[in-house]
């Protein structure tokens, strides 16, 4: 385990090219767990390992002018830098590439590709959220803009990749899952209408579809819906040959699905197979950078009376689990970057280079 210090100007050069008041993380991994822990935070690894304790932080925060202004940022979904707040109303996003909590003065925090997502600055009322880069405004500012994947942005029925610029436009009832290259992913519900207990469901199918530039979208594969609820998270695994598919949170939890990308098998509960009734429930936080994918999963008798959870890293591809604690709010780094190796397939043209081996030099990453 680390210690956490502030950064007051002197110790390492690490340290001193942080920004003011920002708190140093020495040995912080790529990625890992906030976990709320009596008075404060701490971080924990992947492996279950504590790596730094946060005395006096909270993952909230209050009801105070500051405190609405940066809650409006959690409407754009699941950010790659959780954000922190202490007793005092002073707010830290935790950045795993500086090794620190970097303080945020107003609500605006970077985005991939050096872009930032910008609040409405309206304490009394959401006005919605943009993106801008360098002064300029990539997404105008819209109530519905939603982070997708920690690097893409949807508004307006358009899907923007922040590290690429590619974008791609949207039919009705679709969400953006992810991209790789000039590739992206989406779950789209379709007809036909079903009655349920309560009601019609007029869009009760749902199913994840390919978009090429420059082609029409291709089906992929029919993914369960659960029922007349709609989709939280989608998001794509680092390598891209698998998707995580999270429904609407209910009682202890909701249910996290994946599947491939090539259509080869439908989703299967991340939790095992079986009955969704007699699932456990399952919340998605993230990507291990080794392609698993990072759940909390409760087993309950009901929706007042939980029997055990934990955190778990499930092998998408044989639902094999590893416990890694008991339970935590969030993660950070939950969408890492592509390995290496895949962001070149072989025969694929990126930014006009052709790729001639897995990795080459000659095909530039993105």
């Amino acid at each position: 385990m680390v210690a956490a210090g502030c950064n007051g100007g002197g110790g390492d050069r690490l340290a001193s090219a942080l920004p003011p008041g920002s708190v140093s993380l020495p040995g912080l991994p790529k990625q890992g767990l906030v976990v709320p822990r009596g008075s404060g935070v701490e971080l924990l690894g992947l492996d279950g390992s504590v790596v730094a304790r946060l005395p006096r932080f909270e993952i909230g925060g209050g009801d105070t002018r500051r405190d609405a202004l940066m809650h409006d940022l959690d409407s754009a979904g699941q950010l790659e830098q959780p954000r922190l707040v202490t007793p005092d109303d002073r707010y830290y996003r935790l950045d795993a590439s500086r090794h620190a909590l970097i303080p945020i003065w107003q609500p605006r925090v970077p985005l991939p590709g050096g872009a930032e997502l910008v609040g409405g600055g309206d304490p009394h009322e959401f006005r919605g959220l943009s993106v801008v880069r360098r002064g300029h405004v990539l997404v105008r500012r819209d109530f519905f803009l939603a982070v997708v994947a920690g690097t893409l942005v949807q508004s307006r029925g358009r899907l923007l990749d922040l590290r690429t610029g590619r974008s791609w436009r949207l039919l009705p009832r679709c969400t953006g899952v992810g991209a790789r290259g000039a590739t992206a992913y989406v779950f789209c519900a379709t007809g036909p209408p079903v009655r349920f207990c309560c009601g019609v469901d007029p869009y009760p199918n749902m199913w994840l579809e390919r978009l090429a530039r420059g082609q029409g979208a291709t089906k992929v594969a029919q993914f369960s819906r659960d029922g007349p609820f709609p989709r939280v998270t989608g998001a794509l695994s680092p390598n891209g040959r698998f998707v995580a598919d999270q429904g609407e949170e209910i009682c202890a939890g909701g249910y996290l699905r994946v599947g491939p990308t090539d259509g080869s098998r439908g989703d299967r509960p991340a939790s095992g197979d079986g009955a969704t009734g007699s699932l456990p429930y399952s919340t998605f936080l993230g990507w291990s950078a080794d392609g698993r994918v990072v759940a909390q999963i409760t087993w309950a008798r009901d929706c007042e009376h939980t029997v055990r959870g934990g955190v778990y890293l499930v092998d998408p591809r044989t639902l094999k689990r590893t416990y890694v604690t008991r339970w935590a709010w969030t993660m950070w780094n939950a969408f890492p970057d592509p390995p290496v190796a895949l962001r070149c397939p072989v025969g694929e043209r990126l930014n006009g280079y052709r790729a001639v081996a897995n990795g080459s030099r000659s095909c530039p990453r993105y």
